[in-house]
């Protein structure tokens, strides 16, 4: 008969399966590990109880650090489980970059591999249990992290062009140990888990034990970061509603509406933006310099405040958050047939030029140096200008590239401006 234990991880995955959409594929992170075997046998057990009309494709995926001897027997042993249960593995190698650690390098070698593999809608599924839930907690509690942070890791995200779901983060490590007594299934130890020069190995052989000799430290850790995921949403809300009133656009701030918020919620609607543009955050230290030079800045203030990925500006009264900008190289440039897609060092270019006279197109590109100009609206004007016009920020006018035909400029064209010059046309990707 089935222990409770084993019930209520077959209802959890069975409740993640449903969630699963129609025709995707479902992807299972194998590291060969205990808590992965157990959760692919449960997917493999739960796909088998739906009708076959509604099972979705089943996959395992075994990413590869290479980090030490034994990984070769981790890729062997999941090549060998995964032929006996008939499950499609996917051994991923990849290289790790440790300048911030070896634990965060690995970790974010193999995100960046998850994600790659995912297609539009489908599932990752990952072993993450509640032991591991709390430990996340104090790891980020130790690193000074916030009310997002220390929420911990949530059940459900979106990776890439699909879902990351973890079946079972409410479940004890107890539990799933039974369920692979109960199942005989195999699984390998990796050494390094016992290495305690790792911040999480230290948390989990040290710290855990000693707080759970006093308290039910699992549990309630794992309350405290459902109740900070709460919060963390209530803030999500109210830094929602204040972009809303400051015009929707998070790369964008104007400057007056934003000081007026108190200083908490400065903070607030800058993390926030800086989480839908997919940026990283800033120190503290940093965005409360930030903060003191927008506040101390006029109208067309020049505020520039960088840290590693990302930057502030402010121009015109706005406080603009972008990834940092670079200066092209002079020396560049290359021949156009108009063509979509060519690529530049501003990007590719998402436009197809074209002369109304019909005739075929040859231009040259080349950067903006200055002093340029264009014939635009039956005259010819300083391309300086109408930049101006445009209200194209200054650090972004050299971020330009110029189509030339001969000596005479017949196109404009950035990331915030395309201009064609008499007798010429941009068109879109797909016009």
């Amino acid at each position: 008969m089935p222990m409770a234990g084993s019930i209520a991880l077959e209802r959890a995955v069975d409740r993640a399966l449903g969630e699963v959409p129609a025709g995707a594929t479902l992807h299972v992170a194998l590291s060969g590990g205990r808590d992965s075997v157990v959760l692919l046998h449960l997917a493999l057990c739960a796909r088998q109880r739906l009708a076959p009309e509604r099972r979705p494709s089943l996959a395992a995926l075994h990413i590869d650090h290479a980090l030490q001897p034994a990984a070769i027997e981790f890729v062997h042993f999941c090549r060998t489980l995964c032929h006996q249960w008939a499950i499609p593995l996917r051994v991923i190698p990849v290289t790790v970059d440790a300048f911030d650690g070896l634990e965060a390098g690995a970790r974010r070698a193999r995100y960046a591999a998850f994600t790659e593999q995912l297609a539009c809608g489908d599932v990752l599924w990952m072993a993450h249990h509640r032991g591991d839930q709390a430990e996340t907690l104090l790891l980020r509690l130790m690193r000074g992290a916030g009310v997002a942070g220390l929420a911990g890791m949530p059940y459900q995200r979106s990776l890439g062009r699909g879902l990351l779901m973890r079946p079972l983060l409410a479940a004890g490590s107890t539990e799933i140990a039974d369920y692979a007594r109960q199942h005989d299934l195999p699984w390998r130890e990796d050494p390094t888990n016992q290495d305690e020069r790792f911040d999480r190995n230290h948390v989990r052989h040290r710290v855990m034990p000693a707080l759970n000799e006093r308290w039910t430290a699992e549990a309630q850790l794992v309350d405290s970061a459902n109740h900070l995921r709460e919060a963390g949403e209530l803030l999500g809300e109210l830094a929602a509603i204040d972009l809303e009133r400051l015009g929707h656009d998070p790369g964008r701030l104007p400057l007056v509406p934003l000081l007026e918020l108190s200083r908490a919620r400065q903070r607030l609607l800058i993390r926030s933006c800086l989480g839908r543009l997919g940026l990283p955050l800033p120190p503290r230290a940093r965005l409360e310099t930030l903060l003191d030079q927008c506040a101390e800045a006029r109208r067309d203030g020049r505020v520039h405040v960088g840290w590693p990925g990302a930057e502030a500006r402010v121009w015109r009264g706005a406080l603009y958050l972008q990834t940092p900008t670079d200066t092209m190289s002079g020396e560049w440039q290359c021949c156009w047939q108009g063509e979509v897609g060519l690529d530049t060092p501003v990007g590719a270019l998402y436009w197809r030029l074209v002369r109304e006279d019909g005739k075929p197109v040859s231009v040259r590109l080349k950067p903006r140096r200055g002093g340029e100009r264009l014939q635009y609206g039956g005259r010819h004007r300083r391309v300086k200008q109408l930049l101006q016009e445009a209200a194209v920020p200054p650090w972004r006018r050299d971020r330009l590239v110029i189509a030339w035909q001969g000596d005479e400029a017949v196109a404009l064209i950035g990331a915030d401006l395309a201009l064609a010059a008499d007798g010429w046309r941009l068109l879109r990707a797909g016009t």
